[in-house]
């Protein structure tokens, strides 16, 4: 009897997310079938039931796909000397990645089916609570080594900084050419006055 391979089931599922994401940007969420991504993935349709079980649980997968990395350069600012520079950095990476071509319009169409279906916004919900975790723990280590203010309302301000990185991506997909840093320049004193 075989036994599963955990590295290649998570390797074969993104993969298989990546192909569903690019169907449907190409057809959006309703006009995209299961073949359609099946196709797309180069899998049969038995393999692809196999890991997704139908198109609510592929959308799910393909809303989360760039989260892993994005959670890892957060967590690493718990590690780094200057967080209020690390905070800049990583709002220019967030809106830089997000002008990526297709990717906010992708963002947008699963906002909108997460309005539509239960399933989907419990994996958007999951998954901000999980970004606002991750943010709220790697500047609370920076609040308790003294390198940001003890009076800094970190939920507060995690919330605001990750809303303000969706914003500000939003604003590029519809104003193309814009400099990033000029897009995020005037958050700068809001990141620098959590300095002590």
């Amino acid at each position: 009897m075989r036994t599963a391979d955990p590295d290649l089931h998570r390797r074969r599922s993104g993969e298989i997310a990546i192909a569903a994401a690019r169907v449907f940007l190409a057809k959006g969420f309703h006009g995209a079938s299961m073949q359609d991504v099946s196709r797309e993935a180069g899998v049969s349709m038995g393999l692809l039931y196999r890991y997704f079980e139908d198109k609510a649980a592929l959308i799910a997968a393909a809303a989360t796909i760039d989260r892993a990395p994005l959670l890892a350069e957060i967590a690493a600012l718990a590690d780094i000397t200057d967080p209020v520079a690390g905070l800049e950095n990583l709002l220019a990476d967030m809106v830089n990645v997000a002008g990526e071509p297709g990717y906010i319009d992708l963002v947008t169409e699963v906002a909108a089916e997460a309005c539509r279906n239960p399933r989907v916004a419990a994996v958007l919900q999951e998954d901000e609570r999980a970004l606002h975790t991750a943010l709220v723990a790697a500047l609370s280590s920076h609040q308790a080594a003294g390198r940001l203010s003890a009076d800094a309302d970190l939920p507060s301000f995690a919330l605001l900084y990750l809303t303000l990185a969706d914003a500000l991506a939003l604003r590029l997909r519809f104003e193309p050419g814009q400099s990033i840093t000029a897009l995020i320049g005037p958050f700068s004193p809001s990141i620098r006055s959590l300095q002590p």
